[in-house]
């Protein structure tokens, strides 16, 4: 991938980040019970897992869009090394 390709897929990374960070907000609220105890009302685990690997790829994509272009290497000569017997 480009840099520029990067840079547009962490962007649509964190546009889905943001929406499955709603979506969790929303569940945390909506499981708040005032009966409940509890130190931390229920968020469904799957949507807390999309969120995190959502994040993390938008992340690395962002962070493979800075890095310079990669630079081929240099051709390797195409002599075919003797073998040893």
């Amino acid at each position: 991938m480009t840099p520029e390709q990067h840079a547009d897929r962490a962007r649509r990374l964190a546009d889905e980040a943001e929406r499955l960070y709603e979506v969790c907000l929303f569940e945390y609220h909506e499981n708040i019970n005032e009966d409940d105890h509890s130190e931390q009302p229920a968020i469904n685990a799957t949507d807390l897992a999309m969120f995190t690997v959502t994040t993390q790829l938008g992340q690395l994509h962002a962070a493979l869009a800075l890095l310079p272009p990669h630079q081929p290497s240099p051709q390797v000569s195409s002599q075919v090394s003797p073998q040893i017997e």
